[in-house]
Order: structure tokens, then sequence, then C-alpha cells
């Protein structure tokens, strides 16, 4: 597809017998909000395991507008431009919200895990990271320690210090996961607003989200594509129906 920044072709993850991802092929359009959807167990963690690089592929091909990405580290994804958010926060909680972004500012420079002995350089950044402070509603919490925050605020929080990597595109692993509706809606709108000249691509089990925000929707089931279009589209679809009922009464 002429205009996707990510296509993938035939993708394949074996652990043993098992498929986790089988034979999966997908577009994802530059500039839009892609979701993953699906019952537990689908493979929808497991594929974005295989974005990122942190799991080989056992067959099949991923490709970054047109190049190969497949089997490259993961740092070098990541530099790339794909960008993933954990479902679990991997914010410091010991430290600042300023000095987690300052510390996702300095590895992007590439100086790894020296921010721990150069606070000249952190302090290079303070600039940048309290525009992305501002950017996510954060800037009033920059000198509470991220450990203190609330639950929403910490996921915003990880958020920003995401986009501190300039990712191409985001990946956003269930950004909704166990807020409540206030907090919900608080980063539904931080994900359209960041959203503005990158693609997202999220894993989330809340459907209210997905038909309000993605422009598009995959549904896995057991590794495989079984569904994918707008969200109108894949709801009415036999197979994704079947899909979530069977899970239910499994």
């Amino acid at each position: 597809m002429a205009n996707a920044v990510l296509t993938v072709r035939g993708i394949v993850r074996s652990f043993g017998a098992f498929r986790a991802v089988d034979e999966v092929n997908l577009d994802i359009i530059e500039g839009e909000i892609h979701a993953l959807i699906g019952p537990n167990g689908a493979g929808k963690t497991t594929f974005f395991n295989l974005l990122t690089g942190s799991l080989p592929l056992t067959e099949g091909e991923i490709r970054l507008r047109g190049e190969v990405i497949s089997g490259l580290p993961m740092d070098e994804i990541a530099r790339r431009g794909i960008v993933r958010s954990y479902q679990i926060s991997s914010i410091f909680p010991d430290f600042t919200a300023l000095a987690n972004v300052r510390f996702a500012l300095q590895r992007k420079r590439g100086a790894n895990f020296d921010f721990w002995r150069s606070e000249r350089s952190l302090e290079s950044l303070h600039g940048r990271a309290l525009e992305l402070l501002d950017e996510l509603g954060l800037v009033e919490w920059a000198d509470v320690r991220a450990g203190d925050l609330p639950y929403g605020r910490k996921r915003a929080l990880e958020i920003a210090t995401t986009l501190a990597l300039d990712p191409q595109i985001l990946l956003l692993d269930e950004p909704t996961s166990g807020m409540g509706r206030e907090d919900i809606g608080r980063v539904v709108d931080l994900i359209r607003k960041v959203s503005k000249g990158r693609t997202v691509v999220m894993v989330e089990h809340n459907l209210s989200v997905v038909e309000g925000l993605c422009n598009n929707v995959t549904v896995l089931a057991r590794g495989r594509v079984i569904a994918s279009g707008s969200y109108k589209d894949v709801a009415s679809n036999e197979k994704v129906v079947e899909a979530y009922l069977g899970a239910a009464h499994a």
C-alpha cells in the first residue's frame, strides 16, 4: 500500500508447535491511529514484541518505510522511530517527573545510562523536558516524585518519556488499563493530541475508546487476523462477534 508507513507480511512467531502469531499481514497507514484488539491470548502483545524486535520472527518480514527492519536489534528499531509504551508503567518511581523525561531525552542523544553521572548534561535538556511535560498536562507535577503521581498521571508521564524519544510510530500497550472514567478521558485526549504528526498503534481492551479514537481496527484471534477495517465494520463482523462471545463463555 502506497501510503503505508509500516508493512507486515506473513509474520509468524512459534513457541514450539504453538503459533502465537500466525501468518499476519497488516498495513499501518501514516498518520492514523490504528487499534489492535482481540480476546485475551489472541497474540496482541506478541505482535508488539515482534514489531519492536524484543522477539525474533519465526517467519515473515516487517518493513518501515519500505526498508526491512525485522532482524534488527531493539535499539536500532527504536532509533529508526518505532517506540513502545508499556502496559505496566516503566518510569523511575524514585525520581521526579521532570527527571524521568530528562533521562529519556538523554538516552535519545545516545548517552545511554551515562545520565547517572552527568548532571550538566541533564540540565541542558531542562527546557525540552518542561515542554513535553506541558504538552501532556504535567508541568505542575514536574517536581513530584513519579511514584507519588496519581495513576492516570503516571501513564501520562510514561507517554511523555516515550515522546522524548521522538517516535515516528508510537506503540501504546493498553494505555487506559485500570483507569477510571476521568483518567480515561484525559488519556484519550492526550493520545489524540500527541498523534498529530505521528502514527499510533495501540492495543486496547476498552472498545468505547477504540470506537471514539481509532481510524482503523485490526482484530486478532488465536494469532490470526480475522477482521480489519473501521470500527463499525469489524464490530458487525460475524467472526469478531463469535471470537468475543466465545471468549466470554469459555
